[in-house]
């Protein structure tokens, strides 16, 4: 048995029946040293301890489309580039709607 680092899971939500219900579920493990750094954050008065989350698109076996997730320490980077958003599952550049093109 392959002795995996914790990570995690995002799959489509099929239950959803409601727009207020998430487009996507799953979990999420923390390795002993990001918990140790969101207690810490937490103690340095940080109200919102932050991770940093990275995803990767990956099918099942049986050909579920779904994301892999791993937390790890957050670190504070000036040279972030801007994220581009996302319009869906494909997880393809988001198509923003220019002012120009709004019909009223």
């Amino acid at each position: 048995m392959t002795d995996y680092p914790p990570g995690g899971v995002l799959f489509s939500n099929k239950r959803k029946k409601t727009e207020t219900q998430p487009d996507f579920t799953g979990d999420l493990e923390l390795s002993d040293e990001v918990l140790s750094d969101l207690v810490s954050q937490m103690e340095r008065g940080v109200k919102k301890p932050k991770l940093s989350i990275a995803g990767w698109k990956k099918v099942s076996k049986k050909g579920t489309h779904f994301i892999s997730l791993r937390g790890s320490l957050f670190k504070e980077r000036e040279d972030r580039p801007p994220q581009k958003p996302v319009d869906d599952f494909n997880m393809g550049p988001s198509k923003a709607a220019d002012e120009d093109t709004i019909p009223f």
